[in-house]
């Protein structure tokens, strides 16, 4: 159409007969061998009249705009076209681009004198591979997006006006839906949400659509990647902290076996937040996101022990020189995955009934220091900023999994980038965590109910004579002051009111590892529970955890 264009312009005649053949000049060169010459095809076809017309341009303009496009969005690491720019002729032409493959046949003769590209032509023909074209496609490369920030602010908006001018609960379930997807993908574009005010249009459509479940739970996860919260239920904030501790776990379970007996209600209906670490990740997330019973809890400790912390001395020992984790960390990841599932940590804000929950772990990449991160199945408001990183766009299983790689125990976690390993190292105790967080939540509500849970300690009241200490003792003394969680208490309990705050840790007759897999050692770790933990305190926790 350009050529013509000119030809008119320019006055110039053009043959009906030669432009046909002009055509179908182009179509023999869609045909053309890869080695031929194009100069040679043109030169030999004479007496094509007109100014400008497409079969006298040697050049392909097609393959010279998709290289060049291609070379300078990867060398700017961006995308290769946009969607809009392709037609089919441009789709013609990049099949063009695509050299044809041949097969050809290599003799014993040509691996003697070249070897370096004989050899893997051969083991390609026995794997029946085929060799990876440098020039990518095209539309291979539109299928990869990754807008630019710009570009994802763009359709936030666009998605926005659709979202307004939406009538039917049909279109806006989808529209929500999209913002959804779209937010996770670019949580820096809920700062336009924001500014649009959009929480505001949302919350009235929650209020008109209240029985469309489907709509319902979509608003309920939109609102919660843009940090909006709900007040809290009751009179106050309730949380509930579980420190770390492997197989010591049992214990805290008692106290939550009792709190459901008198309360006659769920742990996830009992408390706003709920935040564990290491052993404690792994109940959060059991009883307050996957709605696990207490005795199903209880049994998969009793796994822990039958399956994880159980290694041959010597097959441990191999493996800790060789990956660093005396057990198998595949089996823990197995279960992780079989109990808590791939879904990701903010999909779980869709159920009404689900409690603010958080997992902490340590990255060691970021500096000289560990860092805690914190997954979070919500969101903060802009200008609400954490002092903790973290995120909710992970899955349940990668987030307890981060939580409890227990260096020595099992492998350290690598997601996206980040190497992870247990959160104890530097938080055991995250009830200050959790504090900080539910402020940051509900800044203008007082806390009702805040309750630690432990999971035992030990300290011998003997002295030792010796003078000086051992190795071995200098390097415990290390590891029971990183681990630390008393220290947490003693300042929350200066802080927090005394009938507020409740921090229940029993101090145990013996030494009990992580490991710990014997039954009767764990039957020893309830045994002191039991005699810790008396019925008025118990009583005073269930009326403060109450709904009312």
């Amino acid at each position: 159409m350009f050529a013509a264009h000119i030809n008119r312009y320019f006055g110039t005649a053009a043959d009906t007969d030669k432009e046909k053949s002009g055509d179908k000049l182009e179509r023999n060169f869609k045909q053309l061998p890869k080695h031929q010459n194009h100069r040679e095809v043109f030169e030999s076809k004479d007496g094509l009249d007109g100014l400008f017309h497409s079969s006298h341009n040697a050049t392909h303009f097609g393959e010279n705009y998709f290289q060049m496009a291609n070379h300078v969005n990867q060398y700017f690491k961006g995308e290769a076209l946009e969607e809009h720019y392709l037609d089919e002729n441009m789709t013609e032409v990049d099949s063009i681009v695509k050299p044809s493959k041949v097969k050809k046949t290599v003799s014993l003769m040509d691996c003697l004198l070249h070897p370096s590209s004989a050899i893997p032509d051969i083991l390609n023909t026995y794997l029946r591979t085929t060799q990876v074209n440098n020039v990518t496609s095209t539309r291979t490369t539109l299928n990869k997006k990754y807008l630019s920030k710009r570009q994802a602010e763009e359709a936030t908006y666009n998605l926005l006006a659709t979202l307004e001018q939406s009538s039917s609960s049909e279109v806006l379930v989808s529209c929500i839906e999209a913002l959804n997807h779209h937010l996770i993908r670019y949580p820096s574009c809920r700062m336009v949400l924001w500014q649009e005010k959009t929480a505001v249009l949302l919350l009235r459509k929650r209020r008109s659509y209240k029985h469309h479940k489907h709509l319902q739970n979509a608003i309920r996860e939109i609102l919660a990647l843009v940090g909006y919260v709900d007040p809290v239920k009751g009179r106050g904030i309730r949380v509930l902290s579980i420190d770390g501790g492997g197989t010591r776990g049992v214990v805290p379970l008692q106290v939550l076996k009792i709190l459901e007996a008198q309360t006659g209600r769920k742990i996830y209906q009992l408390f706003d937040y709920i935040c564990g670490v290491s052993t404690g990740a792994v109940l959060a997330f059991m009883l307050g996101l996957a709605r696990f019973s207490l005795k199903e809890c209880e049994d998969m400790y009793h796994r822990f022990g039958s399956e994880v912390f159980r290694q041959n001395p010597f097959v441990g020992t191999v493996k800790m020189g060789w990956s660093h984790s005396y057990y198998n960390t595949e089996t823990w990841e197995d279960i992780l995955k079989e109990k808590l599932g791939h879904r990701l940590l903010i999909k779980t804000a869709r159920d009404e009934l689900s409690p603010k929950v958080s997992a902490v772990s340590a990255v060691v990449n970021w500096g000289t220091s560990p860092k805690a991160f914190v997954f979070r199945n919500y969101n903060h408001a802009p200008g609400s900023l954490s002092r903790y990183a973290g995120g909710s766009g992970y899955q349940m299983w990668q987030a307890v999994r981060a939580s409890s790689a227990a260096p020595g125990y099992f492998q350290e976690f690598t997601l996206q980038g980040d190497i992870h390993q247990d959160g104890g190292i530097l938080l055991n105790n995250p009830c200050a965590l959790a504090v900080h967080e539910s402020r940051l939540l509900w800044p203008h509500q007082p806390f009702q109910c805040v309750l630690s849970l432990g999971t035992g300690r030990y300290d011998s009241v003997k002295r030792s004579p010796a003078t000086s200490t051992s190795l071995r003792a200098k390097i415990s003394n290390l590891i029971c002051s990183a681990t630390d969680t008393e220290g947490v208490h003693t300042l929350l309990d200066d802080l927090l009111l005394p009938n507020v705050y409740f921090r229940l840790n029993p101090m145990m007759s013996a030494v009990v590892s992580l490991d710990e897999s014997r039954p009767e050692a764990l039957e020893t770790v309830l045994g002191s529970w039991g005699r810790a933990f008396s019925y008025e305190q118990n009583n005073g926790l269930g009326i403060k955890c109450s709904i009312y």
